[in-house]
C-alpha cells in the first residue's frame, strides 16, 4: 500500500511539475511534448489503478476523477492556448483534482470498517436532504418569477419606445415565423430591426427585406473580429442602429402573441425594474417530442438557490434591457467573449435589484421554436462555458448530478438487496419524488413534455446532461463548436490567433 500511495504522490508532484515547467519550455516541440503527456498519462493511469487493485475499497470514488487528469494531461500536449494562460488553466485543475482525489480517499479509508448498511444510510440521507433542498429552490424561483396578475397598465403615451433586435444568419422559416409574430404584437412604439449576418443562403436577406413594408429595417452585417463571438458582434451592430430606449434581444426561434411585448414591458415598468429575462415555452400548437436538452437548461437556471450568490436566473431567448443601463455597464465590448452576455448583466443589474426573471404566463407569452437540433447546438454551445471553461468544475458537476439525480433511481433497485429494506426503500423512494417533482415542474410547466414522458424520462434528463456538458466540454477543448457555421472556440478558448487557424 505504501509503495502505490507513495508512486502516486510522486506521478502526481513531477504532474505539476511538467505544467509549472513545460508549458512553457515545450511550447515549441511538438514531437517533445507529445512523448513526455502520452508517458505522463501512463504514468497516472498505473498508479491509479495500482492503488486500485491494492484496495479498491478506498480507491474507488477516487478513481472516478482519474479521467480528468487524463483531460488536463491532453490539453498540455494539444497546446490551443497562449503558454500563460495554458499554465494557469492546468495548474489550478491538478491542484483541485488531485485534491478531491485525496479528500476521497480520506473519506473512504475513514469509512472502512463502518457496516455498508450505515454507508448506505448515510449517502441515502445526502440525497434525501439535498433534493428536498434543490427541489424547495426550484418552487421558490418558480413563484418569485410568476408575473403580476394586478400589474398596472399604462397608456400609450406611458410606454417607452422599445427596439427589438433580431441577428439572423442563414434562417429562413422561423425568421418569417418571428417576424410574423412581431409585426402582428399590438405595442405602438415598436421598432424591428434584423441583421443579416453575412449568410450564405441568399433567402435570409431577402426574407428581411420582404418585410420593409411593414417597417423592419434591414441592417447587413459586419464579419466580426476574432476577438469577438459572432452573435455578440451581431448584437452591438444592432444597438449601435437602434434607436429605443428600450431594448428587446431575441432569436429567430421566438414567436410573440399580440400582446406579449406589452405584457414584457408592463412589467418592467410596475416592477422598477431596469432588466427583464423572459423563460419562453412550447406553444401550444407544437408537437410536444422527447425534449432532455432544452428542459435541463431551463432546470439549470431555476434550480439552485441563485439568489443567495447574487447570479440571478437568465435565458438568451428573450431579455429586455433599458439601453441607459446597458452603456453603464459596459455595453456589449465588455462581453465580446462570453456565450451568455446576458448573464453578466443580470448578475450586475441584480446588485441593483434591477433585474427579474419572469415566466411566459397570462397575456405574456412568449414561445421557443427550437428543434431538436438547435437544442443540441445549443447545448454544445453554452454548457462548458457556464461551467467557466474549468475542467474540475465538470468533474464536479457531474459527479453531482449523478449522485443526487440518478443514484436515487439505482438505490430504489439496490434497497431490495440491503437490511431493513422497508427503510432504504422509502427514503429513496421520497428522493425520486422530489427528483421527479422538480423535472415536472420544468419539463411540463414550460410545455416541453408531456407529463407521462416528463415522469418516465426524467432520469434519463440527468444523463443526458452529463452526456451533453462532456461533449461541450471536449468540442471546446480539442475539437471546434460551430455556431451557425462559425466556430466559436477562438474567441472563447482565447486560442492564439498566431496559432494554426481552426477550421471555420
Amino acid at each position: 500500500m505504501h509503495i502505490w500511495f507513495g508512486l502516486w504522490v510522486v506521478v502526481a508532484a513531477v504532474e505539476a511539475l511538467l505544467y509549472v515547467f513545460g508549458t512553457r519550455a515545450l511550447e515549441h516541440d511538438r514531437f517533445t511534448r507529445y512523448a513526455v503527456a502520452a508517458c505522463m498519462a501512463l504514468a497516472i493511469v498505473g498508479a491509479n489503478v495500482g492503488l486500485l487493485t491494492y484496495n479498491w475499497i478506498i480507491w474507488c470514488a477516487p478513481l472516478l476523477l482519474m479521467p480528468y487528469r487524463l483531460i488536463n494531461v491532453a490539453r498540455f500536449a494539444r497546446y490551443r492556448m497562449h503558454s500563460a494562460r495554458l499554465q494557469a488553466v492546468s495548474i489550478r485543475t491538478h491542484g483541485w483534482v488531485v485534491s478531491a482525489q485525496i479528500l476521497l480517499a480520506a473519506i473512504s479509508w475513514l469509512l472502512r470498517d463502518v457496516p455498508a448498511v450505515t454507508v448506505f444510510a448515510v449517502l441515502a440521507a445526502v440525497q434525501f436532504v439535498g433534493v428536498l433542498t434543490l427541489l424547495r429552490a426550484s418552487t421558490r424561483t418558480w413563484e418569485h418569477a410568476k408575473p403580476s396578475e394586478n400589474a398596472r397598465h399604462y397608456t400609450d403615451r406611458e410606454l417607452p419606445t422599445v427596439s427589438v433586435l433580431i441577428p439572423a444568419r442563414d434562417e429562413t422559416e422561423s425568421l418569417q415565423l418571428c417576424l410574423d409574430s412581431l409585426i402582428a404584437n399590438d405595442y405602438p412604439k415598436l421598432e424591428i430591426l434584423v441583421l443579416d449576418d453575412c449568410s450564405i443562403n441568399p433567402k435570409t436577406p431577402e426574407i428581411i427585406r420582404h418585410y420593409a413594408h411593414d417597417g423592419v429595417r434591414f441592417i447587413q452585417g459586419e464579419v466580426p473580429p476574432d476577438d469577438w463571438v459572432a452573435k455578440n458582434f451581431a448584437y452591438e451592430q444592432l444597438r449601435a442602429e437602434a434607436s429605443g430606449e428600450v431594448l428587446l434581444f431575441c432569436g429567430v426561434d421566438t414567436i410573440f402573441e399580440s400582446r406579449a411585448i406589452r405584457a414584457v414591458i408592463e412589467t418592467l415598468l410596475s416592477r422598477h425594474m431596469g432588466m427583464l429575462s423572459v423563460l419562453p415555452t412550447r406553444t401550444v400548437t407544437s408537437q410536444r417530442t422527447i425534449s432532455f436538452l432544452q428542459t435541463m437548461r431551463y432546470y439549470w437556471e431555476l434550480c439552485l438557490p441563485r439568489r443567495m450568490f447574487k447570479r440571478p436566473p437568465v435565458l438568451s431567448t428573450c431579455w429586455v434591457v433599458y439601453a441607459k443601463l446597458l452603456e453603464e455597464f459596459g455595453g456589449l465590448s465588455a462581453v465580446s467573449q462570453s456565450v451568455s452576455p446576458e448573464a453578466h448583466f443580470a448578475k450586475l443589474a441584480v446588485t441593483k435589484d434591477a433585474y427579474n426573471f419572469i415566466l411566459s404566463q397570462g397575456e405574456l407569452q412568449v414561445h421557443s421554436t427550437k428543434t431538436l437540433r438547435d437544442q443540441f447546438d445549443t447545448a454544445v454551445r453554452v454548457r462548458y462555458p457556464q461551467l467557466h471553461r474549468r475542467l474540475e468544475l465538470v468533474a464536479f458537476t457531474a459527479l453531482f448530478e449523478l449522485f443526487f439525480f440518478v443514484g436515487p433511481f439505482l438505490g430504489l433497485w439496490l434497497s431490495f438487496r440491503l437490511p431493513h429494506s422497508g427503510a432504504f426503500f422509502s427514503l429513496w423512494f421520497c428522493c425520486i419524488l422530489a427528483v421527479e417533482a422538480m423535472y415536472y415542474l420544468i419539463a411540463v410547466r414550460t410545455k416541453l413534455n408531456s407529463p407521462v414522458v416528463a415522469f418516465l424520462t426524467a432520469p434519463f434528463g440527468f444523463v443526458a446532461d452529463v452526456v451533453m456538458l462532456h461533449v461541450s466540454m471536449l468540442r471546446y477543448e480539442f475539437g471546434t463548436v460551430n455556431w451557425k457555421g462559425r466556430n466559436v472556440c477562438i474567441p472563447v478558448m482565447r486560442v492564439e490567433p498566431h496559432l494554426p487557424k481552426l477550421p471555420d
